[in-house]
Order: C-alpha cells, then sequence, then structure tokens
C-alpha cells in the first residue's frame, strides 16, 4: 500500500457519460512498502478467501492508503465509480436512497471488508458510502484495475470470484437475520459491532456509530424495539453503556442469544 499527501486531486476515467459528476482520489505518492502492509488485515482478508498470492500482489501494487474522517462522504448513489476501495481499519456503511429521497443503510462493513465493485465492472456507484468511524481505507483507480484486468485476465476472473461470494455471504446473512427474533438480531449486530478496533484495552466496546432508526432498519425491526432490546440486556448485565460504546460484560451470553 502507498501512504499519501492530504491534497487531492480529480482521478481520470475514459468514457465518462456526459453530465455525469465524479469523485475525487488522493494524489498518488511514490512506492512506500512497510511493515504495516505485511500484516495489513485486508492481506489476511485475503489470504483466508484464498485469492492467488499473484493476484493479490498485483492488486495491492496498484492501491494506495488515505485517512478519512468519520462522518466523511466518500461516494454517493450515482456517482461515477472511479475508485474501489479496501477497509484497513474503521466502519464504512453503503447507503441507498429510497423514491422518497430517504436514505436507508444497507450494509455495514469493517475492517478487511471491500467495497465500490462497481468501479470493476460497472459505470456509477449502486449505492452511497460513509465513513462511520476514522478510517484508514485503501484505494485502487478504475484505470489502474481496469488496465490491470485486461493484462491479467486471471485478475479479472479471481475478483469476479470474490465479489461473487461477498455478496452471496450477505444476502445469506440477510435472510439468516429475517428468521431470527428481535433480541437474537440485536444481539448478532453487537457481536459484528466488535471490530478489531472497538477493542479497548482488551475490553470488548461494541461501537454504536447508527441512530436507533438506522439500526432498526438495518435488522427490520422499529426503533422501539430495538431500544427495547438493548434496555433487557443492559438490565441482564450483559452489556453496560460507555462514552464509547456499550461494553459487551457477557459475551458468551451474547453468543447464545444471537444463536451464532
Amino acid at each position: 500500500m502507498q501512504s499519501v499527501p492530504k491534497a487531492t486531486r480529480p482521478a481520470k476515467r475514459n468514457a465518462r457519460p456526459a453530465g455525469q459528476s465524479t469523485v475525487r482520489g488522493p494524489a498518488r505518492a511514490p512506492k512506500q512498502r512497510t511493515a504495516d502492509c505485511i500484516n495489513c488485515v485486508l492481506l489476511k482478508s485475503l489470504r483466508e478467501f484464498g485469492l492467488p498470492a499473484s493476484t493479490i500482489k498485483a492488486v495491492c501494487e496498484r492501491m494506495w492508503l488515505n485517512r478519512v474522517r468519520r462522518g466523511q462522504v466518500l461516494y454517493t448513489e450515482g456517482n461515477g465509480a472511479t475508485h474501489f476501495y479496501a477497509i484497513r481499519s474503521g466502519r464504512v456503511k453503503l447507503v441507498k436512497v429510497n423514491a422518497s429521497g430517504r436514505g436507508h443503510v444497507t450494509s455495514l462493513l469493517r475492517s478487511g471488508d471491500m467495497f465500490g465493485f462497481e468501479a470493476l465492472f460497472d459505470e456509477t456507484y449502486a449505492t452511497g458510502a460513509e465513513a462511520i468511524t476514522h478510517c484508514e481505507l485503501c484505494l485502487a483507480s478504475a484505470d489502474h484495475l481496469g488496465e490491470l484486468m485486461e493484462q491479467v485476465p486471471r485478475v479479472a476472473r479471481d475478483l469476479a470470484r470474490y465479489l461473487h461470494v461477498q455478496l452471496s455471504r450477505s444476502r445469506d446473512r440477510q435472510v439468516a437475520a429475517t428468521a431470527r427474533g428481535a433480541s437474537a438480531r440485536v444481539a448478532a449486530y453487537l457481536l459484528h459491532a466488535l471490530s478489531g478496533d472497538g477493542r479497548n484495552g482488551g475490553r470488548k466496546i461494541a461501537s454504536q456509530d447508527l441512530t436507533l432508526k438506522e439500526l432498526g432498519g438495518i435488522l427490520g425491526l422499529a426503533p422501539e424495539t430495538v431500544c427495547r432490546v438493548l434496555a433487557r440486556l443492559r438490565k441482564r448485565g450483559i452489556v453496560e453503556n460507555l462514552p464509547s460504546g456499550l461494553l459487551v460484560k457477557d459475551i458468551d451470553a451474547l453468543r447464545l442469544i444471537s444463536g451464532l
């Protein structure tokens, strides 16, 4: 991965439809690989998935590191798909706008997840993306990856396979969630929210980065129902409120409730 300065410049992409907006990407810096890249959670995720080392190396050599603040909009639905993203640390939400113009959170992503796949196979983003914590993101431009996939067809096949599996897993999680009760859904979300950057000093902190309405929308529950479930978990001593989120005091009990 490459480390970049704060200055940005427009990303280039050929054959952009007239009137289509584009996002600005960080300027490329001279190649610089560090020990952190070797132990990166993203590389670990790709290796565990089984992508060939040659594909991982080819993709990572074309990516660079960018740091974004909490609340920063990375792109909006309908923007030109100019970049492919991977989360090195932090959390990101994907947002779909409905017919009435309201945003609905469709996915929560954390360290090791990738998004912006439209940059590989499409012209525009199907959802918006927003950082819900401070994040370190690895980016690659659509142009650079497009050139790579043309030169090395196996890379295109490997990335398409990775995308297919990620989408299938996401669909399976959504189907499984709808079959659970309210308490199980909330418990499963809290377990998912225990990302690596949420484990402060060994304490298991489930970050609360979403409003009750957003969380209810993801889980298919009314905000009032989410609130009641959290209150019951606090009363049973399973979780405790902290300024930084929810302290999970009994993770075994939370797993039991979730059914995971």
